[in-house]
C-alpha cells in the first residue's frame, strides 16, 4: 500500500497547496489539514484520473485519513 499511500500524499500537497513531507498516514484531510468537501472531490477525482480507476460514489463518506484514501485505491485496483 506504500506506492497508493505516495501517490495521496502528491496528490493532495498539490491540491491543498500542502508539504508531502508533513502528511502522514493518519493525517485527517478535514481535521488536520482544513479541507472541505470539494477539496476533497477533487482528491479523489485526480487520484482516479491519475491512476484510471472509479471510486463509488460513497467513497467520499468513508475517506477520513490519507490511509483511508490509500486503502480504497488498492481496492479499487485488486477489483479491476
Amino acid at each position: 500500500m506504500e506506492s497508493e499511500l505516495r501517490i495521496v500524499r502528491e496528490i493532495t500537497a498539490e491540491v491543498l497547496h500542502a508539504d508531502v513531507s508533513s502528511l502522514k498516514e493518519r493525517t485527517r484531510f478535514i481535521d488536520d489539514l482544513g479541507a472541505d468537501s470539494l477539496e476533497l472531490f477533487e482528491i479523489l477525482a485526480r487520484i482516479e484520473e491519475y491512476c484510471r480507476v472509479s471510486f463509488g460514489t460513497d467513497s467520499i463518506k468513508r475517506i477520513v485519513t490519507l490511509r483511508d484514501a490509500a486503502a480504497m485505491l488498492k481496492e479499487v485496483e485488486h477489483q479491476g
